[in-house]
């Protein structure tokens, strides 16, 4: 099964699966909640066609409406409970932990994810969660913005045999580590669940406190442990604007 994987920044992958195009946590424009971006995006909204939207929670640097509102293509939308109420005049599927929806023939899975809901003052309440991918027996995860938990790797790889994980490393200091993993985390939740390749996400174009985006050195911190590991034969490094391909 072919698939294609493009690093737009941050969270943002752009997935072409059974012939449909995927959008993660879109982020695309130079700031969130007013915070700029270390390292622009790889592309602009106008330049992506995406027919799914899978947004892990409404924090304003996995859903912003300003790059939403400028993608040319028609869309469907799905995020964890209560965030339709950020999203509206857009068609959105919202999915309990472990439910799923089925978009021509791809079964998209919601997972938990140990990170702290809400957008605003506003919208409080909005869910948190991550997507498992599953199409002509290829099953991707995409774990969202997390903190390490022995529980949730355990609880996703009883249910699902992963070929490819994307998990965050970075975003976890000096004040955000109760809802964010280390790269050395990442690489035993990779190794709990078994999966074939590991695409880090989540690190060097964006912090809460910007200049942090550099000094974490969260992709260097992840290829040494993984090497310490025996696991770095199996990361995927992808810079922003880098693409790969994997048969799975």
């Amino acid at each position: 099964m072919g698939l294609l994987v493009e690093n737009l920044g941050h969270s943002t992958l752009r997935v072409k699966l059974g012939g449909v195009e995927i959008l993660t946590d879109p982020f695309l424009t130079g700031s969130a909640g007013g915070v700029p971006r270390v390292v622009p995006p790889a592309r602009s909204p106008e330049e992506v066609f995406p027919e799914l939207l899978l947004i892990s929670h409404a924090h304003y640097d996995h859903l912003d409406l300003k790059t939403i509102k400028r993608i040319p293509s028609n869309f469907l939308i799905v995020t964890p409970e209560n965030c339709s109420q950020v999203l509206k005049g857009w068609e959105v599927i919202e999915l309990k932990p472990f439910t799923s929806f089925t978009f021509k023939g791809i079964k998209i899975s919601l997972t938990p994810a140990r990170h702290n809901r809400g957008r605003n003052l506003l919208y409080p309440n909005t869910g948190v969660g991550g997507f498992i991918v599953e199409y002509g027996g290829a099953t991707l995860y995409f774990a969202g913005d997390t903190a390490f938990s022995e529980y949730l790797y355990l609880s996703v790889a009883e249910r699902f045999n992963v070929d490819v994980a994307f998990l965050p490393i970075g975003g976890f200091k000096p004040f955000l580590r109760k809802f964010h993993q280390t790269p050395e985390e990442a690489v035993k939740g990779f190794k709990i669940l078994k999966a074939k390749w590991l695409i880090p996400i989540h690190y060097g174009s964006w912090h809460v406190v910007p200049f942090l985006a550099k000094r974490e050195r969260a992709l260097e911190r992840l290829l040494s442990y993984s090497y310490i590991s025996n696991v770095g034969d199996k990361v995927i490094p992808l810079k922003i604007g880098d693409s790969v391909s994997l048969e799975v």
